[in-house]
């Protein structure tokens, strides 16, 4: 098989299996069960805000324009979402690793802080 009989090989199945995901994602499939507990069929689910995505609102707000503290983002979050200082601090560290939010530095009480920035 040559280089180009290969290459026009993976195009068609790559369009193939393009085609059944559409098909999957457009049609609803009888054939899985549903779980109990789920919702009916054509009722919505009931939004749910986690504490990483409320924290991703602020970043797109601006919140974030200027170094913040996990204190400063525990208090701003805690009129609508009260939670645990060190939950607070724990999502911004999962938010740091997935390279949604910026680790700096900031001076409080003339002590150094770990602070996030966007």
């Amino acid at each position: 098989m040559t280089r180009e009989e290969l290459v026009a090989s993976l195009q068609q199945i790559h369009a193939l299996t393009g085609q059944c995901l559409a098909g999957l994602r457009t049609s609803a499939n009888p054939a899985l069960p549903s779980s109990p507990g789920r919702h009916a069929q054509g009722a919505s689910a009931p939004s749910r805000t986690t504490l990483p995505m409320r924290i991703l609102d602020l970043r797109e707000e601006g919140f974030f324009a200027v170094p913040r503290t996990a204190r400063e983002v525990q208090e701003r979050l805690s009129t609508s979402y009260p939670c645990e200082l060190d939950r607070v601090a724990m999502a911004l560290l999962r938010l740091i690793r997935r390279k949604e939010l910026r680790k700096a530095s900031k001076s409080v009480d003339g002590k150094k802080q770990v602070a996030y920035v966007w």
